[in-house]
């Protein structure tokens, strides 16, 4: 191997383990997201009987105002 093979393979290796290391934070942000949201259902569905279902049309409702509050503020 040459001077410039040696330096190619240790750039490639230095590149992978930075987007190794990228994702697999990228996985743990998500993963934790995830039971935090489960977590929040669960406890609202559990506690005061409210499901999924009603959550996310309410999560409509709410990003309808947004965008309506957007398109007229223009």
């Amino acid at each position: 191997m040459t001077g410039t093979e040696i330096l190619i393979a240790i750039g490639a290796i230095a590149i992978s383990g930075l987007v190794l290391h990228w994702l697999l934070t990228v996985l743990k942000v998500t993963v934790g997201t995830a039971i935090k949201i489960a977590l929040i259902v669960f406890l609202l569905q559990i506690f005061f009987g409210i499901g999924p279902e009603r959550l996310w049309q309410q999560a409509q409702f709410l990003w309808s105002q947004v965008a309506s509050y957007l398109t007229s503020s223009q």
